[in-house]
């Protein structure tokens, strides 16, 4: 270990200061360049039951497989609560169920979270195009979040 007269110091404001400086810079980088389209699949159920995640050699799944080969493949998920609603809802809100109070199927996350901005709301208020369809939130079309989508399928 280095003594301390020989280490650089530097004062919390001076490192608070800097840090800031390059969030800054990094999010005028960010917002210079040109948005990612994003397509969010949510399928319950799926386990590893697609040929890119290889747990059945013989599974056949050809566009899942260009799909993921293209994107962003999360191949070590895990979800907030082995219930449906109290994990889509944490998904899509951010929060964990202690923290929602959504613990059953039955309850709808908005009477709790009344302010909160869901994934999709908060796509649609930075600029982009937000379509949904199915079960996203759960028991479609009724827990879904009201003005979040441009257009939803049912």
């Amino acid at each position: 270990m280095m003594p301390l007269a020989a280490r650089e110091t530097t004062s919390r404001r001076r490192f608070l200061a800097g840090t800031v400086a390059k969030r800054v810079a990094a999010f005028a980088a960010l917002s210079a360049a040109p948005r990612p389209n994003v397509l969010f699949l949510g399928v319950d159920d799926w386990r590893d039951w697609v040929g890119c995640l290889g747990a059945f050699p013989g599974l056949k799944t050809p566009n899942l497989d260009r799909l993921a080969s293209s994107g962003l493949l999360f191949t070590n998920a895990h979800c907030a609560a082995p219930v449906c609603n109290p994990s889509r809802t944490s998904l899509l809100t951010g929060q964990r169920p202690s923290t929602t109070g959504v613990y059953a199927n039955s309850q709808w996350w908005k009477p709790a979270l009344p302010d909160v901005v869901t994934l999709p709301r908060y796509f649609k208020q930075n600029g982009y195009y937000v379509a949904g369809g199915g079960k996203i939130f759960h028991h479609e079309p009724g827990f879904n979040d009201p003005g979040a989508w441009h257009d939803y399928y049912h």
